[in-house]
């Protein structure tokens, strides 16, 4: 049976250079920079080659799978993926990409490397947030070059876990940025800036806390996190700001 791999190098790694090489010996094929299909006997092998570098393990299966949840509520599967690898061309806006990658509920695997989710129950009908279709489109609008790779499940729970602790700290992390934009805000309404700039900087943090309310409602339909507190943090700090406004 094929398998897939992916894998995260250290840029300080002195051996991070080797890796390709020694996965070729295998006989692995690379379809992206870091993200080979491998034949499943020589799994071990390739996992001591990777050993140090994070390595998931990914199968591709017929039929989809949903998310599992086992009896104590400990997560064990992400269910069935699409994976999105690609390669943007130089010079091209990395600021408008990371724009972008804000409505899309997925699972950064590596650098150019993300997971969505393939069951599309979990998207609304009006599509307010970014699926791996949009992404794909989104790609090739600027140029880049793009592979997917779709119906395939993680199948190591040690790279599950891992993965959720990461997108759990990146949503939290954008609340984080939105109250610390409130809070500049606040500082800037008390000692009298220009009122219209700030409104017009108040409007901009809005949509970005809407749009990551739309994330986090995703991911906790998809996989069970409750950002609720993360949330209600963002949102106060927000009111607050919106109320120094209103009295000025």
């Amino acid at each position: 049976m094929v398998l897939y791999v992916v894998y995260r190098a250290p840029i300080e790694s002195k051996r991070r250079s080797t890796l390709p090489t020694r996965l070729k010996r295998l006989g692995c094929k690379q379809l992206h920079t870091a993200f080979w299909k491998i034949d499943e006997k020589k799994t071990p092998r390739v996992l001591k080659v990777l050993e140090n570098n994070q390595p998931i393990l990914l199968k591709r299966l017929r039929e989809i799978k949903n998310p599992q949840l086992a009896k104590k509520k400990e997560f064990t599967g992400l269910g069935s993926l699409v994976v999105v690898m690609f390669k943007l061309p130089k010079g091209a806006n990395r600021e408008k990409m990371k724009n972008f990658l804000r409505r899309a509920p997925c699972i950064r695997l590596r650098r150019s490397v993300y997971a969505f989710s393939q069951k599309h129950s979990f998207y609304d009908k009006e599509q307010k947030v970014v699926d791996a279709l949009k992404f794909v489109n989104f790609i090739k609008e600027m140029q880049g070059n793009v592979k997917i790779i779709s119906r395939v499940v993680i199948i190591n729970s040690g790279s599950v876990e891992r993965l959720l602790q990461e997108t759990r700290e990146h949503v939290e992390k954008e609340a984080v940025k939105i109250v610390g934009y409130c809070k500049e805000l606040y500082i800037k309404a008390l000692n009298g800036n220009d009122l219209g700039i700030l409104r017009d900087r108040f409007s901009r943090i809005k949509k970005r806390f809407s749009t990551l309310k739309k994330v986090a409602a995703f991911y906790e339909g998809w996989l069970k996190i409750d950002f609720s507190k993360s949330l209600m943090r963002a949102y106060h700090a927000l009111r607050k700001v919106n109320s120094l406004i209103q009295r000025k």
